[in-house]
């Protein structure tokens, strides 16, 4: 009896797994889209404080914690006031104390109380060779694209910058009314003056609301400028008060260029004085 070879079954190679990107934590959207745009898909990257979350009251959660964890590289606001990082930065770096943070305010002058350091082109720039120089030492191999896209990136802050200037052209001098003082370095910037109900995530008190409402009456303010991540209570009392409208801006939001230019077409429409 001749019993048939039992066939032969072909061992089939799996392919090998691509290599897994670096993880890179941010503590802002704005921050992610610069990594976006020097990294182009290189790394993966994490907000610690997500889109709609409101940086003094932000928890992190398990998904983000995770994301931390396993991050080769963090990027910091750096301001003394950023309230997520007060609370949250030295917690989250206990256990990771070897990894490379990128500090967003070396070599940037900054206001004592205002961390909103990214709502600034020129300060975006200048956070922008810090972060190339960390993400060439992360991925070495990339180093020449990395640089080369610094080039681009900076060649459109610099177009981002004349844009706001047009912009802002007829408004050196103007005021504008904001819920929370988060465009002081973009009124700095571009000759505008901020007038905020809040001060340093406080409420207006009874005399200090008196005295702005006599101001916005006296400028014949239209708009108060809240923003999505902060109560606008206060807001719609003061614009209740002066025959305002309240009107949403986001000091906080992913696509930097487009938000900054359409901000600044708002506050230039509605500014006074």
């Amino acid at each position: 009896m001749v019993v048939a070879a039992a066939p032969r079954v072909a061992r089939l190679r799996s392919a090998p797994a691509p290599p897994q990107r670096p993880t890179v934590a941010v503590s802002v959207p704005p921050q992610a889209w610069l990594v976006e745009r020097l990294a182009d898909g290189l790394v993966d990257v994490v907000v610690m404080v997500p889109p709609g979350a409101n940086p003094a009251t932000y928890e992190p959660e398990l998904t983000e914690r995770r994301a931390f964890a396993r991050a080769s590289l963090y990027v910091k606001v750096g301001h003394p006031h950023f309230p997520f990082e007060v609370a949250w930065l030295d917690r989250l770096l206990r256990d990771r104390p070897d990894l490379p943070v990128v500090d967003g305010t070396r070599g940037i002058t900054a206001f004592a109380s205002d961390p909103h350091l990214w709502l600034s082109p020129s300060r975006m720039a200048a956070m922008t060779g810090p972060l190339t120089d960390a993400l060439v030492g992360l991925l070495p191999a990339e180093a020449d694209a990395i640089r080369k896209r610094e080039s681009v990136l900076r060649d459109e802050l610099t177009a981002t910058d004349a844009r706001l200037r047009e912009i802002f052209a007829d408004s050196r001098g103007k005021t504008f009314l904001a819920l929370h003082p988060a465009w002081g370095y973009l009124a700095d910037e571009y000759g505008l003056v901020q007038l905020a109900i809040q001060r340093e995530n406080r409420e207006p008190d009874p005399r200090w609301l008196a005295e702005l409402i006599e101001r916005a009456r006296a400028l014949r303010i239209e708009v108060v400028f809240s923003q999505p991540h902060v109560d606008p209570a206060s807001a719609r009392v003061v614009a209740a008060a002066i025959g305002a409208r309240v009107e949403a801006i986001d000091p906080l939001a992913r696509a930097w260029h487009r938000n900054l230019v359409h901000v600044a077409e708002r506050l230039a429409a509605e500014a006074r004085g």
